[in-house]
């Protein structure tokens, strides 16, 4: 039984890194192909093919044995995939023609690769826990938190630079936000109002400090980092910290935290 076990794992990881590298290699490789810098709305359509791609890629890893939670699970991978496609568009190839040089190419092509993997164990252990409660469940909590980090950086950027008008722009925003924290604290097992209430906050305040910063200058690169602190404090508040009676333990070290990284912004952004 055990041995039975161990090979379908050993199955399932193949078809991970199978994807992982399925998804990384293309984005590359047509790059270098066509040697030009793709319209707006090809890079929008060209990530939403990654994202369906994803996520039905995720199913076939997963041999299709999945609960409905894990659909959950699957969509937060294809999503971050999506955030990272469009941050590789618009930060490196549109920004840097130096990509075309082997070593960075080369760097992108591993860094794009291992995230992925990573991003897609998460899902494995976390859907491996819906049949059965295992240790690495935590494990897979920490790496959608850190995704989450990542993916709110990469939207942040990427939705800033596209030149989308801002009716447009700021709703799409707010409703990643609110994606992205909804998808985290699922993985953490809130449920009911509480992981919609604990949602919109995080969402609400990570819009305000970005709102707080974006006329200061035009460097997206650190403007972006504005809601990726919000979100940081956020998720400590609202899950790794007691919160009863109106106190939060730390409360006034996060309180630091945020001015302070506020500060740095303004300066970083003049």
């Amino acid at each position: 039984m055990r041995r039975e076990e161990g090979n379908v794992d050993s199955e399932k990881r193949g078809k991970l890194l199978l994807l992982a590298a399925l998804i990384a290699l293309p984005i590359f490789i047509l790059k270098i192909v066509s040697r030009e810098a793709y319209p707006i709305w090809r890079i929008f359509l060209n990530s939403l093919i990654y994202f369906g791609s994803t996520f039905v890629g995720l199913l076939w890893a997963l041999n299709f044995q999945v609960k409905k939670k894990s659909f959950i699970h699957i969509f937060q991978a294809s999503l971050f995939v999506l955030s990272e496609y469009l941050f590789i568009e618009f930060f490196f190839f549109q920004k840097f023609s130096r990509i075309y040089e082997a070593f960075i190419l080369l760097a992108l092509v591993v860094a794009v690769f291992f995230a992925n993997y990573f991003i897609f164990l998460m899902v494995n252990v976390l859907n491996v826990n819906q049949f059965k409660q295992i240790p690495l469940a935590q494990v897979g909590r920490t790496i959608s938190y850190i995704s989450s980090i990542f993916m709110a950086y990469f939207f942040t950027f990427s939705l800033m630079v596209s030149g989308l008008a801002t009716y447009v722009l700021f709703p799409l925003i707010i409703l990643l936000f609110f994606l992205i924290a909804l998808l985290h604290y699922t993985n953490t097992d809130l449920e009911g109002e509480e992981l919609f209430r604990k949602s919109f906050v995080t969402a609400l305040i990570m819009i305000v400090l970005l709102v707080a910063v974006m006329f200061v200058g035009d460097m997206h690169e650190i403007i972006s980092f504005a809601p990726v602190v919000g979100y940081f404090l956020c998720v400590n508040v609202l899950t790794h910290e007691k919160i009863s009676n109106g106190y939060v333990k730390n409360f006034w070290l996060y309180i630091l935290f945020l001015l302070f990284s506020l500060f740095l912004i303004f300066i970083l952004n003049m």
